[in-house]
C-alpha cells in the first residue's frame, strides 16, 4: 500500500477504552511523559534509528505523530478509515533505506511503542471502577485496535522503505558502474593523480592491495538469485582470503562484477577459490562464477577483471552439460585465447582430433582417457589410478583414440592436448554431431 492510502478496517472499541484514551489525550503532561518513555525505549534498544541529530528529530516526530494517531483512533471508536501514516514515519523509513539500516529495526520500534502505549492504557483501564467483564472487553478491544493500527502503518512504511531502497540502490549502482567503467577503460598513464579520488568515490582501495576479480551471472530470475548471492558475499569474501569488504557492482540485472581485496603477498590457490565459491553457490542454483588471477594495484584491478570476463565468455559459450559452476584461469590454459569467439575453435578442434571429436559416449570415454594419459606425462599407471581402470584398458583406449584421430599422437601432440582441453571446457560447442562421424572405434 502506498503512502497516504486509506484502508477501511472495522475496529470495535469499548466505552471504557474510549474514556481512558480521551483522558490520556486531555492530560498533556502525562501524554508528554508517555512520549518521552516510548522515545527512550526505542532509542536505547535501536541506536541506529537515532544515529545523528536529523535522525533523532525524525524519530521523535515519528513517535509523537504515531502515538497521537493511535490514541486518537482509540478515543473515537471509529473504523480506521481516515488513518494515514505520519509523514515523519515515511521520511524516517526513507533515511533508513539510504543508510542500509534494515527495515526490521523500524518495525521493532513500532512493536516497542505499541507495547508501552498498551501497557499505559491497560493500567488506566484496570484502575477504573468496572466489572471484570468490562475490563476484559476493553483490554481485548485495545489489543485488536492496536494491532490493526500498527499493521496498517507498518505496511505503508515498508512500501516507502522498499521504494526508496530500490531507487537508492539503482542510483548508487549507476554511479559506481560509471566510475568503474571509466577505470577499466583507462590506460595506466591516464590515472595519474586520480587514484585517490577514485578510491574515495568507490570506497575501495586500488593501489596498495591485490585484487581478485570475479563475474557472477545467471540465466533466469537474475534479481532474486543475485540478491541471494549478495547476502552470502561476506562469507565468500572470507573464504577466498579477502582482507576487507569486496567491491560489488551490477552491470545488468543478471550479472555481478566483484573485486575481492586480497592483499599483495599471500595468493589464494585456484583450488581454494573454486572450492569456496562452489560451496557458496550450492545454495543459489543456476548462478555461475568466473574468476581472474590475483593481481596488485590499479593495473591488477583491470587485468584480473579482464581474465574473469574471458573466463565468463568461455563458460557461457560451453554446452550446458559441460559448463562448470566456477571457472578459473588455471582451468583454461591456452583455450583462454578463444574468448573473443569460442565457436571459432570448432573447425580447428575437428582438424586436430579427427573422428575423436564426435559427440557421443564412446568417443567421450576415449577423450577422457587420452586426456588423463597425456596430462600424466604419458603414464599408463598414473592414468589408470586416476580413472580407476586397469593399465591394459588405458592402453587399449589410447590406441583406439589414435585410430579415431587417424594419425599417431606424436603428430601434433600439443594440438591434441589443447583440443582435448577445449572439448572438456566447451563440450558440444566444439564437437561434431554423431552423424558427421564414421562410427566409433
Amino acid at each position: 500500500m502506498s503512502a497516504g492510502t486509506v484502508r477501511t478496517v472495522s475496529m470495535p472499541v469499548s466505552d471504557i477504552l474510549v474514556l481512558v484514551a480521551r483522558e490520556m489525550m486531555a492530560d498533556s503532561k502525562e501524554h508528554e511523559e508517555l512520549l518521552a518513555v516510548v522515545l527512550a525505549d526505542i532509542s536505547e534498544a535501536l541506536p541506529d534509528l537515532a544515529a545523528d541529530a536529523r535522525m533523532r528529530e525524525l524519530l521523535a516526530a515519528t513517535v509523537r505523530d504515531t502515538v497521537l494517531a493511535a490514541v486518537t483512533v482509540f478515543s473515537t471508536g471509529v473504523p480506521l478509515t481516515s488513518v494515514h501514516t505520519p509523514e515523519a514515519s515515511l521520511e524516517l523509513a526513507r533515511r533508513l533505506a539510504q543508510r542500509n539500516v534494515p527495515i526490521a529495526a523500524m518495525l521493532r520500534a513500532y512493536r516497542l511503542g505499541q507495547a508501552r502505549v498498551q501497557q499505559e492504557l491497560i493500567t488506566r483501564i484496570a484502575a477504573r471502577k468496572a466489572s471484570g467483564e468490562e475490563v476484559a472487553e476493553a483490554a481485548r478491544d485495545l489489543s485488536s485496535a492496536a494491532f490493526g493500527f500498527v499493521d496498517l502503518v507498518a505496511e505503508e512504511v515498508v512500501a516507502a522503505y522498499q521504494t526508496e531502497r530500490d531507487d537508492w540502490m539503482r542510483q548508487r549502482n549507476a554511479a559506481r558502474l560509471a566510475k568503474i567503467t571509466s577505470l577499466l577503460e583507462a590506460r595506466t598513464g591516464d590515472l595519474s593523480g586520480r587514484v585517490n579520488a577514485i578510491e574515495t568515490a568507490l570506497g575501495y582501495e586500488l593501489d596498495r592491495t591485490g585484487h581478485l576479480a570475479a563475474v557472477f551471472w545467471c540465466e533466469a530470475d537474475g534479481a532474486g538469485r543475485l540478491t541471494a548471492l549478495e547476502r552470502r558475499m561476506p562469507r565468500l569474501a572470507a573464504a577466498v582470503g579477502a582482507v576487507r569488504s569486496p567491491l560489488v557492482v551490477a552491470p545488468d540485472a543478471a550479472t555481478l562484477w566483484v573485486w575481492f581485496p586480497v592483499g599483495t603477498q599471500v595468493e589464494a590457490s585456484s583450488q581454494t577459490v573454486t572450492a569456496a565459491v562452489t560451496e557458496a553457490l550450492a545454495a543459489v542454483p543456476e548462478v555461475y562464477a568466473a574468476f581472474g588471477d590475483q593481481a596488485p594495484g590499479a593495473d591488477g584491478f583491470r587485468h584480473s577483471h579482464q581474465q574473469a570476463r574471458q573466463a565468463q565468455v568461455l563458460a557461457h559459450a560451453a554446452d550446458p552439460r559441460a559448463r562448470l559452476r566456477v571457472t578459473v584461469p588455471a582451468l583454461l590454459g591456452p583455450v583462454a585465447l578463444l574468448a573473443l569467439e569460442p565457436g571459432s575453435a570448432a573447425g580447428w578442434v575437428w582438424s586436430a582430433l579427427g573422428e575423436l571429436a564426435v559427440d557421443d559416449d564412446a568417443h567421450a570415454r576415449m577423450r577422457d582417457t587420452l586426456w588423463a594419459y597425456l596430462s600424466s606425462g604419458s603414464s599408463l599407471a598414473t592414468a589408470a589410478a586416476e580413472l580407476h581402470l586397469h593399465k591394459n584398458t588405458i592402453q587399449y583406449r589410447v590406441r583406439k583414440a589414435e585410430e579415431a584421430r587417424g594419425r599417431p599422437l606424436s603428430d601434433g601432440r600439443l594440438d591434441v592436448e589443447v583440443a582435448l582441453l577445449a572439448c572438456r571446457l566447451l563440450g558440444a560447442t566444439v564437437l561434431r554431431a554423431p552423424s558427421a562421424g564414421r562410427g566409433t572405434a
